[in-house]
């Protein structure tokens, strides 16, 4: 797979799994990303272990990458930590597993719950939050093994109810169940239900979407338990069911292109018997309301090839988008350069010019805000002499189609800090979606509380 099509994947991800994945696939696509990195699974995390109220908290970390330096940072609950108190650098050492307590800053103290981070110059980071309550964590308990609960979506009533899958529940907790808007990631939403985890595990529940949420195209559904474990996701609020004995998300790789005649395509994990529609739109829309170019019955599902035609309306395109999506709920989407390639290698069209030496993706954290003012960034590996425009947006949007509000070249690459203005009509926002791009296809983007911080 190419890069282009792994940053494509991964988003898609996040879409259908939430914020909760970000940090875990954006560093495994970054690792997998050319063939001169080695290979790496292990995604750095930690578990809370125990905390003492307004003094501090131990953590367990796992899978940590070796010789780096971690920045560690807390900060309200809700932030993920990012632009939050730094209270100390930890140097990960022989990398894996290592036990590690922090003091929680004043400006902390007295806080219901609390988000802690850790970002190492090289990219690497992760975060998690805890109740600032004096406790220890069981042993053999989810947190303290290291084991998260996760639910999944199984089926959708539309308006009506949504029926999850959990894996991994601690047992004999009581669970509030909440629903709120697509990207809220249903903190504070409306309570629809309490369920207890009874031996954990796994279980299937089913609950009522509330009206107030009745007509909403997509709705966040989280749980959480009185003594600290959560989980959440969100799903498209129109009725689907799940193919039995299906499991993961179809994507799909672009195997070449004939300029503005077809382009072929090469899936993977598609699931069995489903009719999907295909459609092709203007790049940054996923292809979103894209035209009709065809419908295309999954078969026996997994991998098989597929060409289709560009459409008049998108022929004279630099870029297009192109989406395969059945009525069942499943969904995947992808974009191409429009210009003929000879398909000899299955993968997606590279970007034409790569920088000489460069390898990995580029990313970049929150720094510092002034509230409806500016953002301070700090990049990290950015490609060399590339030409980049920044935007900004609605929570959620990751950017795309958002406001210009500047634009720079990345001269010697790497890291560099940059401050942008927040144009006046995302003034008043709660969170601020900011993004950049180039104009050979390399990207990154990030979201900010609009609250002035150090």
């Amino acid at each position: 797979m190419g890069s282009i099509s792994i940053f494509i994947s991964f988003i898609k991800i996040w879409e259908r799994y939430g914020l909760r994945l970000l940090a875990a696939c954006f560093l495994v696509l970054g690792l997998l990303l050319t063939a001169t990195q080695p290979a790496q699974a292990a995604i750095p995390t930690f578990s809370i272990v125990s905390v003492v109220t307004d003094t501090s908290v131990t953590i367990q970390a796992f899978n940590f990458p070796a010789g780096q330096t971690f920045t560690v940072r807390m900060g309200a609950y809700g932030t993920l930590g990012i632009g939050g108190v730094v209270i100390a650098t930890t140097n990960s050492g022989a990398g894996g597993s290592f036990l590690a307590t922090y003091s929680i800053p004043d400006s902390l103290k007295g806080s219901d719950r609390i988000a802690i981070r850790m970002d190492s110059p090289a990219g690497y980071y992760a975060y998690n939050w805890f109740w600032n309550n004096t406790a220890t964590v069981p042993s053999g308990s989810s947190s303290s093994t290291g084991v998260i609960p996760t639910f999944t979506i199984t089926n959708v009533v539309r308006d009506s109810s949504v029926t999850i899958r959990t894996s991994n529940f601690p047992a004999g907790r009581d669970f509030t169940v909440r629903m709120g808007p697509y990207g809220t990631l249903a903190i504070g939403g409306t309570v629809v239900a309490t369920t207890n985890s009874g031996a954990g595990g796994s279980f299937e529940a089913t609950y009522s979407i509330p009206a107030v949420l009745a007509g909403s195209y997509r709705i966040a559904i989280r749980m959480d338990s009185a003594d600290g474990y959560y989980a959440y996701n969100w799903f498209y609020n129109n009725t689907v069911s799940v193919v039995p004995g299906y499991s993961g998300i179809p994507t799909f790789s672009i195997l070449s292109v004939v300029r503005d005649d077809k382009v072929t395509i090469r899936t993977n994990n598609f699931p069995a018997g489903l009719d999907f529609t295909v459609r092709m739109g203007a790049y940054g829309t996923q292809g979103i309301g894209g035209t009709v170019v065809a419908t295309t019955n999954s078969g026996a599902g997994g991998t098989f090839d597929a060409t289709y035609s560009i459409p008049d309306g998108l022929k004279g395109s630099n870029r297009i988008a192109i989406r395969l999506e059945s009525s069942a709920g499943y969904y995947a989407y992808n974009w191409f350069w429009n210009n003929t390639t000879d398909g000899s290698t299955p993968s997606a069209t590279p970007v034409p010019t790569v920088a000489p030496g460069y390898s990995g993706i580029p990313t970049f954290s929150i720094v510092s805000v002034v509230r409806d003012s500016t953002v301070t960034i700090q990049t990290y590996n950015l490609p060399p002499d590339q030409e980049f425009t920044v935007r900004m947006g609605p929570y959620g949007t990751l950017g795309i189609g958002g406001i210009v509000v500047g634009t720079f070249n990345s001269g010697a690459g790497g890291s560099q800090s940059q401050t942008w203005s927040i144009p006046a009509a995302l003034a008043g926002s709660t969170k601020i979606a900011i993004r950049m791009d180039s104009n050979l296809g390399y990207y990154a983007f990030n979201w900010f509380w609009n609250n002035t911080t150090g």
